[in-house]
């Protein structure tokens, strides 16, 4: 079952609120820095599965920045990973600066400070997990993030035909399959992630 998201269902002076409480919704509460103007669109398209939610988001240019002040009052833990389609990006985290260019991936940590930079239009991949997970299968995840996974080579590639074919067969599996090739994800994220140097 997938749950869409899109700035068109509200007036173009409401969009850039939109936004944010939509990003807020799917995945943990940021501030958001954006141009309000009439031609400012976005949108989310979200698919759960077990241990995992997997989302589309385009979206005009912005700055989306999770904040220690935001950080304090918050009870998100997860681990977030964006693997870029379309435009560029800049994630950055823990002192690193992530380019992402199409094909693209990345990783960032909920429970710390982290800015998200589209300079223009974009569209994204992101796979939303519990950072526990995560971390019980890498540990020192604060060492991973905000660099860039390449994915015309490797595992990243392999992630990449992975979670394109996922998008196009989510909503026609069945729970233990659905459940199998979430397992399966995590597994070649891993993979990917011990990859870095």
């Amino acid at each position: 079952m997938s749950l869409i998201l899109t700035t068109d269902s509200v007036e173009p002076k409401e969009r850039l609120a939109y936004c944010n409480d939509m990003i807020c919704a799917t995945y943990v509460q940021p501030e958001t820095d954006a141009v309000q103007s009439d031609e400012f669109c976005g949108s989310i398209v979200t698919h759960s599965l077990p241990g995992m939610e997997l989302s589309v988001v385009k979206s005009s240019a912005q700055k989306v920045l999770r904040t220690p002040r935001v950080i304090s009052r918050s009870t998100d833990d997860c681990f977030i990973v964006s693997l870029q389609t379309q435009g560029q990006a800049i994630i950055s985290q823990d002192g690193r600066d992530a380019h992402m260019s199409p094909g693209d991936c990345c990783v960032y940590d909920s429970t710390r400070p982290y800015t998200l930079r589209f300079g223009s239009g974009f569209e994204e991949i992101v796979l939303k997990f519990r950072r526990d997970r995560i971390h019980a299968l890498l540990g020192g995840t604060e060492l991973l993030t905000a660099t860039t996974v390449q994915g015309h080579t490797g595992a990243g590639r392999v992630l990449f035909s992975l979670i394109h074919t996922l998008l196009n067969e989510v909503d026609r599996l069945r729970p233990a399959a659905a459940a199998a090739v979430a397992n399966g994800v995590v597994n070649v994220l891993v993979a990917g992630l011990q990859s870095l140097p």
